[in-house]
């Protein structure tokens, strides 16, 4: 039987600023049956020493070589007790309340993934904005696999944030589920999607839980470059690998998958304005290669960009989603 309802793992790099707040955001609601894992991933500020100032018994302390978030991430996988899984970054925080009412879900929940609320949190005005995920509780609660990938295929975006999902740990060590330690910047893409495919039970909770704050200076996906290109790459061609048979995919729920890599390759379509001249000639080879997951884009967004794609090509069709991206 877990020690804990649930595990909080918050992997800590070079956040001084903003990780007393974060802990605050747990520690400041009533949070019974939940354990929290600090891993301070080699921080280079104090955000280590912050670490040590919180000496409660349910609140565990990894001190390691810095790996980046995924290794931080699996660190605090190894060592978790809660019957359920949850992913905080450090410069995130909780909405008040959702603590308790996620340890009474996990109470009468038999679910392998439960995907929850989150919003975008601005700052320095406060504003909140919801992430977009636009998912229906009873098109997913105890439905079957088929009808939640159909459904999870028709929203604005994929779903694909690790932090805004509950996981039951068990559903984890027993298919053997942990982050790429390869340092890509998309770890969460191929993560979230490896749970998909192999879960069973499915729920969703409709109360604010999750608040990012957006547009942090120092973060890693602050800005556009060849990596975040490339590793957008990388999750758009292991989904074709892990979904299809050549071209084709190997199921109808496989089909319904390649929604996702559309969705990514959409971003990718818009990157590519940003890239330098000297990556664009590669940029474009790859995605002329992979151009044919854009028919597995199931909303109108991505129908349209298709199209436009097909009539324009890559390079006028990237300037268009650029300013669209500037100015919608």
């Amino acid at each position: 039987m877990a020690d804990y309802k649930l595990s909080i793992i918050v992997p800590v790099y070079n956040v001084e600023k903003y990780l007393r707040e974060c802990m605050s955001s747990i520690l400041d609601q009533p949070h019974m049956d939940c354990e929290i894992i600090l891993v301070n991933d080699g921080s280079t500020d104090s955000s280590g020493m912050i670490c040590n100032e919180y000496k409660e018994s349910f609140i565990k302390i990894i001190h390691k070589e810095n790996g980046g978030p995924s290794s931080a991430r699996n660190a605090g996988l190894q060592v978790a007790k809660g019957q359920y899984i949850a992913f905080l970054d450090s410069d995130d925080r909780l909405a008040n309340g959702s603590i308790g009412s996620i340890t009474e879900w996990i109470d009468y929940s038999d679910a392998d993934i439960c995907f929850m609320e989150a919003n975008v949190l601005f700052y320095p005005n406060g504003k909140m904005k919801s992430l977009g995920d636009c998912l229906v509780q009873n098109q997913i609660r105890k439905k079957p696999r088929e009808e939640v990938f159909e459904h999870l295929s028709t929203r604005p975006k994929y779903p694909g944030s690790a932090c805004t999902k509950l996981y039951k740990r068990a559903f984890l060590l027993e298919n053997h589920i942990f982050f790429p330690n390869d340092r890509r910047l998309s770890e969460d893409l191929g993560y979230v999607l490896d749970c998909l495919l192999i879960a069973k039970r499915f729920d969703c909770l409709t109360f604010p839980y999750y608040e990012y704050r957006q547009n942090r200076e120092g973060s890693r996906t602050a800005s556009v470059n060849a990596k975040t290109f490339w590793d957008l790459g990388i999750f758009v061609k292991e989904t074709v690998g892990k979904t299809c048979e050549g071209i084709v995919p190997k199921n109808i729920i496989c089909e319904y998958a390649l929604s996702f890599a559309a969705y990514e390759y959409s971003i990718m379509l818009w990157q590519y304005s940003r890239l330098d001249n000297v990556d664009k000639s590669k940029a474009n080879k790859f995605l002329k290669e992979y151009k044919w997951v854009m028919k597995y884009g199931r909303t109108r967004k991505l129908k349209t960009i298709r199209v436009v794609q097909n009539i324009f090509g890559n390079f006028i069709t990237a300037k268009i989603l650029d300013y669209y991206m500037k100015y919608r």
